[in-house]
C-alpha cells in the first residue's frame, strides 16, 4: 500500500513539472553552429536539463562538470579568449550530446529598434550589388523572429540560427546592422556577431523591462496587469480567435457571396459590375449611406519581376471588416478597422503566366466605408511588408465593385476581448521575449534605431529612452557602449519655421548623450520626405560605426557632427559656439550660405535667419528680428535645407537655445 502511494505521488509530481523538465538537455537558440562569443570576457554558456542532473561541458580541450539547479538551469563559465577560432563546444548529460561547431570569438552587438533597424539589405541602396558582393564569413548574423511574452523568458519561443554574411544570407538581414558590422570587421579585423532583434512600429516602453518602468506609474500599472495575467499570449489569442470566429460566423459569413459562393472565384464573370479606381471610400461612388456588404474584384497579370516570389498584398486601411481572396483562395480577414492591411501571399497561389484575381469582401456598418487608404503609392502587390517598390505592382486602377446586401439589422463591433495583443499597448512585452533571453550573454555593445513611434510623446521620451538604456545595462550587469540613430528628415518641408514633434524627439535623443559610453548618428540629411524608411542605410551604418570606433574602441576619429555649446546674444546678431567641429566648420553649399537657422524675439515667433561661418563660430541674424532671444537649427520634421557640417562630412546636430514648452510636453503614455 505504501509503495502504491509512493508511485502515485511520483506520478502526480511528474505531471506537475514544467514541460521541459522531464526532457532533456537544451541550450538557447543562439548557442548553435557558427555563433560568435564575446572576446576578452568570461565565456558564459548555459542551458537547462533535468533538475539536479549533472552536465558536462567540453570546451577548449577540457571537460567541466556543472549541476542543474532545482529549476533545471545550469551555467558554465570559462576563461576569456582572444579573437579567433573556429572552436567547438560539446555539452552532454551522458544520455544526450549537443555539439556546436565553427564558433568564433570576436565582438557581439545587439541591434534593436523598430522598422528602420528591421529594414533589410534587399530594400536598401545598391541592394543587388551589396548582396552579390557580400563575402564576409567572419561576420555572423543572428536574426530573431518576432515574439511576445507577458513574463521574461529564458529561452526563445521561436527558433533562429546563425548565418555567415555571405551572398543571399544578408538579403533579409538588418541593413543598418550589417553595414555597421562590416565597417567594424574591416577596421578591427576581428569576427563580428550581429544579433538583430527588432519589431517595426514599436514604442520604447515595450522594449524596457518591467522593473525598469517602476518610475513611470501610469505605464507600470499596465506592467502589473501583465504580471498578474495567468495565461500566456498564445492562450489568450487562442480564446480571442475563437470568440472572433464566432462573431464572424454570426455577422460576416452569412451575408451574400453570390450563387454557390462564386464571388471570390477567379472564374466569375464580373463584366456587368461597376468600375472604380482605388483606394477611395464609398461616399465617392454614391454609396455613402449604404450599410452592408460590398465586393471589389480585380484581375491582373503577374509582372515578370514578381513571378515565383512570396509577396504582400497591401490594401491599407479598410472600413470596417474584410476578407480577401487570391484566385478563389482566402488569404486572410481582419475584423479591426484600425489595422493596416498587408496580407502575406504565397507564390504558389499566383498564376505566373495567366490572369490572377483579387476579391475583397467588405462588411460596412458605419462611417465612410470602403478601401480608405490615403496613399496610393502604398497600395498594391509588393515584395515588402512596408512599401511599394519600383519593381512591384500597383493596384490602383480598373477594379470592379458591386453592393451585395444591405444590413437587416445593426451589427455590433467584435467583442472587446478580441482586441489584438499589440506591443505598443503592453510595456515590456517585447523586452520579455526578445531582449531578456540575451541578458546573460556578454556583449560588446548595442545599436538602436527607434523613436518614430514615440514622436508624439517626445518630452516623455526624454526620460523613457535613457531609462531604457540604463535598464538594459542593469539587466546585463554590464555598462556596455550604446549607440543610436537620430531620426532622419521626413515629411514635406515647410515654408516657415515652427513647432515639430520630430524635432522634439531628436532633442530627447540628444539629451541621452549625457549617459556615459554613448554616441548618436544623426540622419537629418539622408532621409526621404515621402518615405519613413530611407534607403541610404550604408551611411547610417557608417556613422554608427564611427561612434563605436571612438567610444567602444578608443580610436582617434571624428565621430559626430558639430554640437551646439553656447550662444552669445548682442544686438541683432547671435554668435554660436560648437564642439566636435573636427577639421573645421563648413557649409554644404557652393556660395557658403548657411541655411536651417531661425531666430525669435521676445514674442517667441521664429523667422528664418541668415548665417555665416567666422573661424570656429557661426553668426546668425534675421532682418525681421531686432532683438533675438532664441535660436533654433534644423528644428523641423524635415530640415532638408540645414547645411552646417564639419569638414569630415558629418551634419551638425539639431538644437535650440530656448527652453519654451514644446507641443508634446503634456502628452504621455495612454494604455488602450
Amino acid at each position: 500500500m505504501n509503495l502504491l502511494r509512493l508511485l502515485l505521488f511520483f506520478g502526480l509530481f511528474s505531471c506537475l513539472q514544467p514541460a521541459w523538465v522531464s526532457a532533456q538537455l537544451a541550450l538557447p537558440a543562439f548557442f548553435s553552429d557558427g555563433m560568435v562569443l564575446q572576446r576578452g570576457t568570461d565565456i558564459r554558456i548555459w542551458g537547462k536539463a533535468a533538475p539536479g542532473s549533472k552536465v558536462i561541458v567540453k570546451w577548449q580541450g577540457e571537460a567541466s562538470e556543472v549541476k542543474a539547479n532545482r529549476s533545471g538551469q545550469w551555467t558554465f563559465e570559462g576563461a576569456p579568449l582572444s579573437a579567433g577560432g573556429p572552436h567547438t563546444l560539446q555539452v552532454t548529460n551522458r544520455k544526450e550530446i549537443i555539439t556546436i561547431a565553427d564558433i568564433l570569438i570576436g565582438d557581439v552587438w545587439i541591434c534593436s529598434g523598430q522598422s528602420n533597424m528591421e529594414w533589410p539589405v534587399s530594400r536598401s541602396n545598391n541592394a543587388e550589388a551589396e548582396i552579390e558582393g557580400a563575402n564576409y564569413p567572419g561576420i555572423r548574423l543572428f536574426d530573431l523572429p518576432r515574439q511576445r511574452s507577458f513574463t521574461p523568458l529564458a529561452f526563445f519561443k521561436e527558433k533562429a540560427t546563425w548565418k555567415k554574411a555571405v551572398g543571399e544570407n544578408v538579403a533579409t538581414f538588418s541593413a543598418v546592422a550589417f553595414y555597421f558590422g562590416r565597417e567594424l570587421h574591416y577596421e578591427e579585423g576581428v569576427p563580428i556577431g550581429l544579433i538583430s532583434t527588432n519589431w517595426g512600429g514599436t514604442n520604447v516602453e515595450t522594449w524596457t523591462s518591467g522593473p525598469g518602468l517602476k518610475g513611470f506609474p501610469d505605464i507600470y500599472r499596465k506592467v502589473e496587469e501583465m504580471q498578474n495575467q495567468s495565461k500566456t499570449v498564445e492562450e489568450i489569442e487562442a480564446e480571442q480567435n475563437a470568440a472572433l470566429r464566432e462573431w464572424e460566423e454570426k455577422y460576416f459569413e452569412r451575408y451574400q457571396q453570390g450563387e454557390d459562393n462564386s464571388w471570390p472565384s477567379s472564374n466569375l464573370n464580373d463584366e456587368e459590375w461597376n468600375e472604380i479606381d482605388l483606394p477611395r471610400d464609398l461616399q465617392t461612388v454614391g454609396l455613402g449611406n449604404f450599410d452592408g456588404v460590398i465586393w471589389f474584384r480585380k484581375t491582373f497579370a503577374m509582372p515578370e519581376a514578381l513571378r515565383g516570389k512570396d509577396l504582400f498584398l497591401r490594401l491599407g486601411y479598410i472600413d470596417d471588416f474584410d476578407e480577401v481572396w487570391i484566385n478563389g483562395q482566402s488569404i486572410g480577414r481582419t475584423s479591426d478597422v484600425n489595422t493596416w492591411r498587408s496580407y502575406p501571399v504565397s507564390a504558389s497561389l499566383f498564376n505566373e503566366l495567366g490572369p490572377n484575381t483579387i476579391a475583397v469582401k467588405i462588411l460596412h456598418k458605419s462611417g465612410h466605408g470602403g478601401l480608405v487608404e490615403e496613399r496610393k503609392d502604398k497600395f498594391g502587390l509588393s515584395q515588402s511588408r512596408y512599401e511599394i517598390l519600383d519593381t512591384d505592382l500597383s493596384l490602383t486602377v480598373n477594379w470592379k465593385y458591386r453592393a451585395a446586401e444591405e444590413l437587416d439589422s445593426a451589427i455590433p463591433d467584435p467583442p472587446a476581448e478580441t482586441d489584438p495583443i499589440k506591443p505598443n499597448n503592453h510595456p515590456s512585452l517585447l523586452y520579455n521575449a526578445m531582449i531578456h533571453p540575451f541578458v546573460k550573454l556578454p556583449i560588446k555593445g548595442a545599436i538602436w534605431y527607434q523613436g518614430e513611434s514615440n514622436a508624439s510623446r517626445a518630452y516623455e521620451y526624454r526620460k523613457l529612452f535613457p531609462n531604457m538604456i540604463t535598464d538594459w545595462r542593469r539587466q546585463w550587469r554590464q555598462e556596455f557602449p550604446f549607440f543610436w540613430v537620430q531620426l532622419a528628415n521626413f515629411r514635406a518641408p515647410k515654408d516657415k519655421p515652427g513647432d515639430s514633434e520630430w524635432a522634439e524627439l531628436r532633442e530627447a535623443q540628444s539629451l541621452a548623450l549625457k549617459l556615459p559610453k554613448t554616441g548618436m548618428a544623426s540622419a537629418i540629411d539622408i532621409g526621404e520626405a515621402d518615405d519613413i524608411h530611407p534607403r541610404n542605410k550604408q551611411e547610417v551604418g557608417h556613422r554608427l560605426a564611427l561612434s563605436a570606433l571612438k567610444v567602444a574602441y578608443d580610436r582617434d576619429v571624428v565621430h559626430s557632427g558639430p554640437v551646439f555649446e553656447s550662444a552669445a546674444f548682442g544686438g541683432q546678431e547671435v554668435t554660436l559656439t560648437f564642439s566636435d567641429i573636427g577639421s573645421g566648420l563648413t557649409a554644404m553649399h557652393k556660395d557658403g550660405t548657411l541655411n536651417g537657422f531661425s531666430v525669435a524675439g521676445p514674442d517667441q515667433v521664429f523667422h528664418w535667419a541668415q548665417g555665416r561661418i567666422v573661424g570656429d563660430k557661426v553668426i546668425v541674424h534675421s532682418p525681421e528680428v531686432e532683438e533675438p532671444v532664441a535660436v533654433r537649427y534644423a528644428w523641423a520634421d524635415n530640415p532638408h535645407h540645414a547645411n552646417l557640417y564639419n569638414q569630415e562630412g558629418l551634419p551638425a546636430l539639431p538644437f535650440r537655445t530656448d527652453d519654451w514648452p514644446g507641443i508634446t510636453i503634456d502628452k504621455t503614455f495612454k494604455p488602450q
